[in-house]
């Protein structure tokens, strides 16, 4: 099986918040501005560069207005991410999925198709990214702020807003999905690292119940 919308049935929502990280940091069309911070940011990714960073992450319930927080790691290279919070671990590396629960020492493996990844990266950036554009931008403080709207009826996120520093660090990131819920996210500690291919490696703790999708 590969992974696709449903899978993501396997996470929690909060999870699913954290991957729109992914698809926030990477958007966007190519501007008519002098500099884009967002096209910079993707020509630094296609030349092999990880951007790192430390997340605080909050969720608000449109329906019940109940709050959820969490933080964890992020790392983002060409195809390829990882996020890790206290609770799990999930690792694309452009040809499967790995997902860690920690809590069940659980392990979920599965082939990845980018296509059908709502959050990836190549999707994005590889001539795919049809699905959001920037529908305006703004320049302020040494910063850009990129808003997107979507124009498909079956996406995760119906509008997002992304402000970039002039070091191309991501200061934040704020969205509303479809079901009206928010979401906001600040970055800290942000820094670009030469490219890995260890760190888009998910090493499977001792014991672990393994569920390999890809057979199934």
């Amino acid at each position: 099986m590969i992974f696709k919308r449903s899978l993501l049935g396997y996470f929690s929502r909060s999870t699913r918040c954290w991957l729109s990280l992914i698809v926030a940091l990477l958007l966007g069309d190519p501007l008519l501005a002098q500099v884009n911070y967002l096209n910079l940011i993707q020509d630094k990714l296609r030349h092999g560069a990880i951007l790192s960073a430390q997340f605080n992450h909050e969720f608000i319930d449109a329906y019940t207005q109940e709050t959820s927080r969490n933080e964890g790691s992020i790392w983002i290279g060409w195809q390829q991410y990882r996020i890790e919070t206290v609770g799990q671990i999930i690792v694309v590396n452009g040809e499967l999925s790995k997902v860690l629960d920690r809590r069940r020492n659980r392990v979920i493996i599965s082939e990845y198709d980018s296509e059908l990844d709502d959050f990836a990266p190549s999707k994005i950036i590889g001539g795919l990214g049809n699905t959001y554009q920037v529908v305006d931008t703004k320049s302020r403080h040494n910063t850009q702020e990129f808003n997107l709207q979507s124009s498909d009826s079956f996406s995760t996120f119906k509008q997002m807003s992304i402000r970039i520093d002039s070091d191309l660090k991501p200061v934040d990131l704020s969205a509303l999905d479809m079901g009206a819920n928010r979401m906001q996210t600040s970055f800290s500690e942000v820094k670009y690292l030469s490219s890995s291919s260890n760190l888009f490696e998910l090493i499977i703790p001792e014991g672990a119940e393994i569920i390999d999708m890809r057979y199934e």
